[in-house]
């Protein structure tokens, strides 16, 4: 009984994740939209089911009826009316790849916002068949039984439409190739739209039938996006059983993990599995091979900033303790921005892992340097991050841009995860006290060094043999290689250099935290705030970043101040706006109007 009652609990479990991921399969393996908002939908959802039984005394099968439909229409509005006119201006494949993740991003954030400010970050939970039922023996909640049965049954139903239905042989042909889905007769645009609508209606019907026994809070939806792009990816994108059978391992792993070895580890062997399957067979276990072309970036000159640097080099003799303050947040995400965009910007690989190495080199000086010194914890810092960015490297990076973001996407949680497990139950500590003998105006010069080092290493290599080859291989992968250049190596190492400034930044910034938890250190903030502003600024110039850190961290500390609550909401129309105006940052903006007002005449090129 034992066993049957491990097989039954595993089979929920990976039903759960099978059910939610459903919806993602259709809307990238037929729209080629990345919706990391895709969890969102189900909270939403979640919270229509808690407020119709709460209030009206509606069971969730009664809100599936409203709820559902609901979902389609917004999700096919989202799509038609700007989603579609958003990705349909990218000039390449990986532009509009690009853009859906970035556009999808910044909505999360607004729909968390708004919930968050609406509910608060409560749990909303109710009950509803909350009664054991007996399966052949074993004893399992009758609501969690429905959602088996129904991640089963849509999986099939959903697989029977695709295969044998006129409009599934069309979602079919434009997932198997949408360029010459239209020569046969098929109109992309409206049934990507279906595919999306259809993707945003399952992922509603997911959240309605798990809020029967899962809590509901504003934050519940990125765990499930998380979980449910790797079923996605796992099971090979567009095959729906691949999906199914993948949740279901899954499922299995984290049942079995939590019954023989410990819970804290779940994560982690979520995450072995998903590398072992990247690496073994990166189109998924049902999956055809598949390759994204990137497209064409180009950096434009750089600007000669030496009076800029004279000036930040006698600030701390005036500045008070405010500005002093204010001036270290810009020059760490200076840091943070110019590293990430000095990987990201030529590779156009978006790496979501900020935090990940920020917190690698935070946590290396709170735990080494008490017990022995702040350089030894900086060169284990640096150490650690070149080996976790060199697996990650050798993982994902001969992969398409998508693996890479689903990867990074999750990684700083596994980082962190992994850290408070070893803390509570090796280290058996709660956090650690810092106390160090380096001053503000020591931690002030080191990041203002680090920005100087890497602003020189991106000039460097952009004059160097390695620019030219980053160039080529962000033109056309394809044609660098036929060229003869390495570019799984030559990205690779791009990424170690790019990780280990990062890693810098999080120890250099650490003595100013006199105490510091997993939290702290691996905070997911810290990556989003990274890629919208290197995005803001413009990614593939050496000073694009500095100019969107600047207005940025401005806005976000009279926001933090003055309206916390609509921090987040905020943050998601800064990233939506970026992606819609200012697609090429600011220095894209900038050049854009220079070349307006030379075709006028009204200024000459110097």
């Amino acid at each position: 009984m034992v066993l049957l009652d491990f097989l039954l609990a595993g089979l929920v479990v990976g039903g759960i994740y099978a059910l939610i991921a459903i919806g993602l399969n259709l809307q990238y393996g037929v729209a080629r939209v990345l919706n990391l908002a895709y969890g969102e939908f189900l909270m939403l959802a979640g919270y229509l089911a808690f407020w119709g039984f709460s209030l009206l005394g509606a069971p969730p099968f009664v809100t599936v009826l409203v709820g559902v439909p609901v979902a389609f229409a917004a999700s096919w509005l989202l799509f038609v009316y700007v989603l579609h006119p958003l990705l349909g201006r990218a000039r390449d494949q990986g532009k509009r790849e690009i853009d859906s993740i970035l556009s999808t991003f910044g909505l999360l954030f607004v729909l968390q916002g708004v919930a968050l400010v609406l509910w608060t970050g409560t749990d909303r939970a109710y009950s509803f068949l909350a009664v054991p039922i007996n399966l052949f023996g074993a004893v399992i909640g009758a609501n969690r039984a429905v959602v088996l049965i129904a991640a089963l049954v849509l999986a099939a139903a959903v697989y029977a439409f695709l295969r044998y239905s006129m409009i599934g042989r069309a979602l079919r042909s434009i997932a198997s190739n949408p360029q010459a889905a239209p020569l046969v007769g098929v109109d992309v645009e409206r049934y990507s739209a279906i595919a999306f609508a259809a993707g945003g209606a399952l992922a509603a019907m997911a959240g309605i039938l798990l809020s029967s026994f899962i809590g509901i809070n504003p934050t519940v939806g990125v765990a499930y996006t998380m979980k449910a792009l790797i079923v996605v990816v796992m099971g090979g994108i567009g095959q729906v059983l691949g999906g199914l059978v993948a949740g279901l391992v899954l499922g299995m792993a984290e049942t079995m993990a939590a019954l023989l070895l410990d819970p804290g580890l779940i994560t982690v062997i979520n995450f072995a599995i998903f590398s072992i399957v990247l690496l073994w067979r990166p189109q998924g276990l049902f999956g055809p091979s598949a390759r994204t072309g990137l497209g064409e970036i180009r950096i434009p000159k750089e600007a000669v900033a030496l009076v800029a640097l004279a000036a930040l080099l006698v600030v701390p003799h005036f500045a008070n303790a405010y500005w002093l303050s204010l001036l270290i947040n810009i020059l760490t995400y200076v840091a943070l921005a110019t590293g990430w965009a000095f990987f990201s910007g030529p590779t156009r690989y978006v790496s979501l892992a900020a935090s990940a190495f920020f917190g690698v080199g935070a946590y290396s000086v709170a735990t080494i340097a008490p017990d022995y010194s702040y350089g030894v914890a900086v060169l284990a810092g640096v150490a650690a991050s070149i080996v976790l960015s060199a697996f990650i490297g050798l993982a994902t990076l001969r992969l398409s841009g998508m693996y890479f973001v689903i990867f990074t996407f999750g990684l700083a949680t596994l980082v962190r995860e992994i850290v408070s497990w070893w803390e509570f139950n090796i280290a058996q500590k709660a956090g650690r006290h810092l106390f160090l003998s380096i001053t503000t105006t020591d931690i002030y010069y080191q990041l203002l060094a680090l920005c100087v080092v890497v602003i020189l290493l991106w000039i460097i290599r952009d004059r160097s043999r390695m620019g030219f080859a980053l160039t080529t291989l962000g033109a056309d992968e394809t044609v660098a290689r036929q060229v003869g250049i390495n570019t799984t190596a030559l990205k690779i190492g791009t990424f170690v250099v790019s990780s280990v400034v990062m890693t810098l930044a999080g120890a250099i910034l650490a003595p100013r935290w006199s105490y510091m938890d997993a939290t702290v250190a691996f905070n997911p903030m810290t990556s989003f705030l990274t890629v919208i502003m290197a995005l803001l600024g413009g990614a593939t110039s050496v000073w694009g970043p500095m100019l969107g850190v600047v207005p940025l961290v401005l806005i976000s500390d009279y926001l933090s101040v003055t309206v916390p609550n609509y921090f987040s909401v905020v943050l998601g129309l800064c990233f939506l706006g970026i992606v819609f105006f200012v697609p090429d940052g600011l220095v894209g903006l900038l050049q854009t109007w220079a070349a307006w007002l030379r075709a006028r005449g009204w200024i000459v090129r110097g």
